[in-house]
């Protein structure tokens, strides 16, 4: 909703200011309408901030995978951690009731 209050309010202000202009990049110089201008450089900054964005959420999916993986390695090492622990528990409960039969 944010994003299109701010885009209606910047086709305002480029419709508002349709005068010529000079641009000039590097090498080369234009004239062409300000609207153009204004319009164009809001889209080229509307796309580089979805290209960032999209970066930053395929960091984020790889860092949530490898986070997954970790916590299934580790489940997985509490599971052998737990029947080792009950296994010697086992054993000493069957060497003390073998020490009190004597």
């Amino acid at each position: 909703m944010l994003a299109l209050i701010c885009a209606l309010l910047v086709a305002i202000f480029a419709v508002q200011n349709a005068k010529p202009v000079v641009v000039a990049f590097l090498v080369w110089q234009f004239k062409i309408s300000l609207v153009l201008v204004i319009l164009g450089t809001a889209a080229l900054g509307a796309a580089a901030a979805f290209l960032l964005g999209t970066v930053r959420l395929i960091r984020q999916s790889r860092r949530l995978k490898e986070a997954d993986l970790c916590i299934e390695r580790l489940e997985f090492e509490l599971v052998r951690l737990q029947k080792s622990v009950k296994a010697k528990e086992g054993n000493k409960l069957s060497a003390t009731e073998g020490e009190n039969g004597q």
